[in-house]
């Protein structure tokens, strides 16, 4: 969600926004991602298996993807925004429940840390490669590659064992 950030204003200008339309579109999609977190969590405490949370939060995610490459209008961008809240909201809670169950009480900082330091790197890079993917080929492209990863990720995590996770 972070190495987008930069490059989604100029998205936002090519459908016919402006700044102030990027900003309060990026505003409902982080509003409703915390207002369906809170609620969510209550809800996920009963389901058995997270990491089908985590996987429907990267279907939904595929499908924001393939909503931007086919974007038509600003009313679908914030439909669109809507729904990446909610991916984010079924799908980060359940990631960092998994997450959390593989670390130590003593070692957690350190795991929670690498983690962090780790998402941190793969942002930028992906930040760098992104501009420049996005300057050489275009939005489309990038978004179609977004979907199938985000697809990928949630078919590897349904199909993997659940000891594993």
């Amino acid at each position: 969600m972070i190495d987008f950030a930069p490059f989604y204003a100029i998205y936002v200008v090519g459908l016919g926004g402006d700044i102030a339309y990027a900003g309060m579109s990026w505003a409902i999609m982080l509003i409703v991602c915390g207002v369906l977190t809170l609620f969510f969590t209550k809800w996920s405490l009963r389901v058995r298996e997270q990491e089908l949370l985590l996987a429907l939060g990267y279907i939904i995610r595929a499908i924001v993807f393939l909503s931007y490459a086919f974007m038509t209008s600003l009313h679908q961008l914030l439909i669109t925004q809507v729904l990446w809240g909610i991916a984010i909201a079924i799908g980060v809670p359940a990631f960092d429940s998994i997450y959390s169950a593989h670390t130590t009480d003593e070692e957690s900082i350190g795991q929670w840390g690498g983690y962090e330091g780790v998402t941190s790197i793969a942002a930028g890079v992906s930040a760098l490669v992104g501009g420049y993917a996005i300057k050489e080929f275009g939005f489309t492209p990038l978004f179609y590659v977004m979907a199938i990863v985000h697809l990928m990720l949630a078919i590897y995590i349904w199909k993997l064992p659940r000891e594993v996770l």
